[in-house]
């Protein structure tokens, strides 16, 4: 133990340098709060002069501990979970861990397998979705790892963390505020309903209808997928019904590419013909065409906060039961949203399309 890569600079060498004792240096290499601030500079300032390197596989062997943590999310390339990544690997580095960052494909054998490999790299604790909340396998799976979990935007049979987001709320505020306008045919397109953010959506959508007094048009909410090819093919059919929608509301923070796709396909247009609210803000919808009106939420307190519910757990700072975090929602007013124009008693984006 002690010895770095190259095998030349031990913490011997480092105590001896510093004027101290190994046990000392060894206390500092692992943040023990007991080393007087005096020795504890020695120490550093002699670790930076002799260039040492303390050997992490021997260090795990010691002490039981990587001071890595795993985040697999189900794709990396999505904006929004970009700032996830950055704000929780900032509190990951404040606190001396390393980030392992992974995809997770929303394929639940890739998400079983990651498992396993997390265990064989003897991570610290995970921070991760799942594409299946109810997929027993998978639920076996979390059950017998051995470390910390933190779960993103999930609901699970297990006790585990859960950092929150509050999708029904949002899905609320945007569903009445396309009411008022005067909507009635509003199409609400997400992900599968076997997960969280679908599932919570929908309820949201439902209970802005019931306080208006209105039965929501199920056959206008499509359930399958957060990507752009799913919000460009349900959109697409929607458009093309006999009785198509006058608003679309994009759940997903990739979707919104697709439908504004579709509806452009079709020589309508924002908001005159079609309104459109998207789930989650991007660079898109703040500089789209018109600007888009969207549910918004800081993916970087999200990061924030399952970083936190995931080192007092592994840090032994609480035992207790599972905690939730919920992160709110707001509803960002841009230009995308406007009364459905009618012709004759029927709306004009069909009039138009004919036309088309």
């Amino acid at each position: 133990m002690g010895r770095n890569r190259s095998g030349d600079i031990t913490i011997r060498d480092v105590a001896r340098v510093a004027e101290v004792a190994v046990g000392t240096v060894s206390r500092v290499l692992n943040k023990h709060a007991s080393v007087r601030p005096d020795a504890r500079k020695r120490v550093l300032d002699a670790i930076v002069q002799l260039g040492y390197q303390p050997d992490a596989v021997a260090q795990s062997m010691r002490f039981g501990t990587t001071h890595t943590v795993a985040l697999a999310i189900r794709d990396i390339s999505i904006a929004g979970f970009g700032r996830f990544v950055k704000a929780a690997e900032e509190v990951l580095r404040q606190a001396g861990y390393t980030l392992l960052l992974t995809n997770t494909d929303e394929d639940s054998l890739r998400e079983i397998e990651l498992l396993h490999t997390f265990a064989k790299r003897r991570v610290d604790g995970i921070i991760m979705t799942v594409s299946d909340e109810t997929d027993e396998h998978l639920l076996r799976a979390l059950r017998q790892t051995r470390v910390p979990i933190v779960l993103m935007d999930r609901e699970v049979a297990l006790d585990l963390d859960v950092v929150a987001i509050d999708h029904r709320g949002g899905a609320r505020a945007a569903t009445t505020h396309l009411l008022g306008l005067g909507h009635r045919r509003i199409a609400l397109l997400t992900g599968h309903g076997s997960m969280r953010p679908a599932h919570e959506r929908i309820a949201g959508f439902e209970e802005a209808h019931r306080r208006a007094g209105l039965a929501p048009d199920q056959q206008l909410v499509r359930r399958g997928g957060f990507t752009s090819e799913f919000g460009f093919e349900q959109a697409a059919a929607l458009l093309d019904a006999s009785a198509p929608p006058t608003a679309f509301i994009a759940g997903g923070m990739s979707m919104l590419p697709g439908v504004l796709r579709a509806i452009a396909e079709r020589g309508l247009t924002v908001p005159d013909d079609i309104s459109v609210i998207a789930g989650g803000d991007t660079d898109l919808a703040a500089l789209a065409a018109p600007p888009i009106t969207t549910v918004r939420w800081s993916n970087a307190d999200e990061g924030r906060h399952a970083v936190r519910l995931l080192l007092d757990r592994i840090e032994g700072n609480y035992a207790a039961d599972p905690r939730r975090v919920t992160v709110p929602t707001e509803l960002v007013h841009r230009a995308s949203c406007a009364a459905p124009r009618e012709v004759d008693g029927h709306p004009l984006s069909r009039a138009v399309n004919a036309i088309g």
